[in-house]
């Protein structure tokens, strides 16, 4: 190991500065794993984090600032409800960085991932709010092993790689409809806010397992009409 690495690995960096320029490099670039990169523009967050760093100012912002705060806060908050419990190792690695006031290199693509992972949290948890809500209102809707007609609006579709499916979720009025298929739905002109008239076959009636919303689940579907009547 020669001198300049072994000064590197020796360096420490201010965690809420570190975190600082992380939040202006996702903000900025986005987010790309180091196994995503490569050796042209296409550098990893952790790369230009640790660019940043090296300059005697860092830029950063105060809404990068503020971000950082409210990161830290949001970890130290798990940390202190999770003692005792057990931890996959990227958990216990960011709740041993926030710990600490300084980190060194090897902390910073941890740092640097954090705007990215905290972003998918908060999304996840809205999400996840935002459905127990429009569950407490669904209903179930049209006959069971019949076609029927819907007028509908598409409220998500999402993919679901490992699984090789896209789902769909429906509106009809309060009445939550959901679709699964291997096909990408945009090429039906189902896309999320738009309105349309389906003709759906109607699967079942669920209760969804995970916050008690009376689903029902079409297929085939053709679509009868996109935009208002």
């Amino acid at each position: 190991m020669n001198r300049e690495v072994q000064k590197m690995s020796k360096t420490l960096y201010n965690t809420k500065t570190a975190l600082a320029v992380s939040n202006a490099v996702y903000r900025k670039f986005g987010y790309i794993k180091t196994t995503e990169a490569d050796y042209g523009d296409r550098k990893s967050n952790k790369t230009r984090v640790l660019q940043e760093l090296a300059k005697p100012n860092p830029k950063y912002s105060k809404k990068d600032s503020s971000m950082a705060d409210e990161i830290i806060e949001h970890y130290q908050g798990l940390l202190l409800f999770r003692l005792g419990d057990q931890q996959n190792n990227f958990q216990e690695a960011v709740l041993s960085c926030i710990a600490r006031e300084e980190v060194k290199i090897r902390d910073i693509g941890i740092l640097a991932s954090l705007p990215h992972t905290y972003r998918t949290t908060i999304d996840k948890e809205a999400r996840k709010h935002k459905e127990e809500k429009m569950a407490s209102k669904s209903s179930f809707v049209g006959d069971v092993k019949k076609r029927n007609v819907f007028d509908v609006m598409v409220e998500m579709v999402k993919p679901l790689p490992h699984k090789g499916l896209y789902i769909v979720s429906f509106m009809q009025g309060d009445n939550i409809l959901k679709h699964f298929t291997p096909s990408n739905p945009e090429d039906d002109g189902i896309v999320v806010g738009s309105n349309l008239q389906i003709s759906a076959y109607v699967k079942d009636h669920q209760i969804n397992k995970y916050n008690g919303g009376k689903e029902t689940i079409v297929n085939r579907i053709k679509v009868l009409r996109i935009g208002d009547k």
